[in-house]
């Protein structure tokens, strides 16, 4: 019988459960967990969830009847300290050591640190786990003064969601504007004029130096040109940082924080495989290295590497995807829009009825897509014909 041992407990293990399953009825599963929840979905944490429309319940991957019927033994609350590739084990913090067959390490990101003072005071908040949500969903109240620090698409789909629910919200970035990953002066100014017509207040090129507070508790952040923004709550989305500080002296090959794989998702370690936001992996477009931190990367990527440890041997060619809101706004990003050589916005980009799509080309082939319009449309044939498209490097017709 194949000892499975899965190091992580978030979407990409529950997801390798699955895989090792569909082959491997039989094989003994164990999966420690550094948290002490079952797997769940971020996606709603910054949400659904965090504005109350959604439980506990909804937002798990699998019950806890699930793990049972499929025999996976789920240890919560468990940190992994090292892989000891030679003796194929894994030793925890505690200092116990669990054998594997085959080893899954998908331990995910953690949210990076606001590295200035007065991020150690009641009323500062990141946002990456489960309690980190419910903590923050229970000072989100009508009125409260909300300050974001961050542009991204973590405090983006925050400053909605505290919007939504009636705080006083404010945006500080750093750049000079927000979603500047997109690359494209038109889409992120229209998602700074979208914001804006909701109520939510946007300051790009501030650069926070400290967070203030009195009575021991936060009252504001100030910025290094001396700008003052008060407020009850600050919450800093600044991106995550892989958590693969663990596998510093294992032996694995790390590449910019994340575990390289092959197509497989194999390590370089025998018998292990890597999957989720840890693993750099072959882009299956471009076959360059890459290394993704969204739920649709650690689902496809999860259930491959299960079913890999089960024996399949299977190319990993999932092509990324992944999507966020903006109160009745649906955004897809599709493929990769990193460095393109030109982009283009085609469609109607009116804050009353966004429909519209940018596209990105490197080397005159269609790489990326970022799709925008409101919840209620359904633009799924142009979400297939645009995957096809970056599949194929041809850009659609006009």
């Amino acid at each position: 019988m194949t000892r499975y041992l899965i190091v992580g407990g978030g979407l990409a293990a529950a997801s390798a459960v699955e895989g090792i399953r569909e082959l491997d009825p039989d094989g003994e599963i164990v999966v420690t967990s550094a948290e002490r929840e079952l797997p769940y979905h971020r996606p709603p944490l910054s949400k659904g969830y965090l504005a109350g429309r959604e439980q506990v319940e909804s937002v798990r991957v699998h019950d806890a009847v699930w793990y049972r019927d499929n025999r996976v033994r789920y240890r919560l609350g468990v940190e992994a300290k090292s892989v000891h590739m030679g003796k194929c084990s894994v030793t925890l913090k505690n200092g116990e050591r669990l054998p594997y067959d085959r080893l899954l390490v998908c331990t995910g990101s953690r949210a990076r640190h606001l590295n200035v003072p007065g991020t150690d005071v009641p009323g500062f908040f990141l946002l990456r786990t489960l309690a980190d949500s419910t903590a923050l969903k229970a000072v989100l109240k009508p009125g409260v003064k909300v300050v974001l620090v961050g542009g991204s698409f973590v405090g983006m789909e925050v400053a909605a969601t505290a919007r939504g629910l009636g705080a006083e919200v404010t945006v500080l970035e750093m750049g000079q504007t927000v979603y500047g990953r997109f690359t494209d002066p038109t889409l992120s100014d229209f998602f700074r004029r979208y914001l804006e017509s909701h109520g939510v207040v946007v300051k790009t090129n501030v650069r926070v130096a400290r967070i203030k507070a009195a009575g021991g508790k936060v009252v504001g952040a100030a910025s290094e040109t001396g700008q003052e923004f008060p407020a009850d709550v600050v919450v800093a989305g600044v991106g995550a940082e892989p958590n693969t500080q663990w596998l510093a002296t294992s032996g694995f090959a790390i590449d910019r924080g994340g575990v390289v794989v092959n197509l497989r998702l194999e390590t370089n370690g025998e018998n292990v495989w890597a999957a989720g936001d840890i693993a750099r992996f072959p882009d299956p477009m471009t076959r360059q290295p890459r290394r993704l931190e969204h739920w649709d990367n650690a689902l496809a990527q999860g259930k491959q590497a299960g079913r890999n440890m089960a024996g399949a041997e299977e190319a990993y060619l999932h092509q990324s995807a992944f999507f966020s809101d903006l109160f009745d706004v649906t955004i897809n990003v599709l493929g990769d829009t990193d460095k393109p050589d030109s982009v283009e916005t085609k469609g109607d980009t009116a804050l009353t009825a966004p429909n519209f799509t940018t596209l990105y080309t490197r080397g005159h082939k269609l790489v990326g897509a970022v799709m925008v319009n409101l919840a209620s449309a359904n633009r799924a044939a142009e979400f297939d014909h645009l995957q096809q498209g970056i599949a194929s490097g041809v850009l659609p017709e006009a």
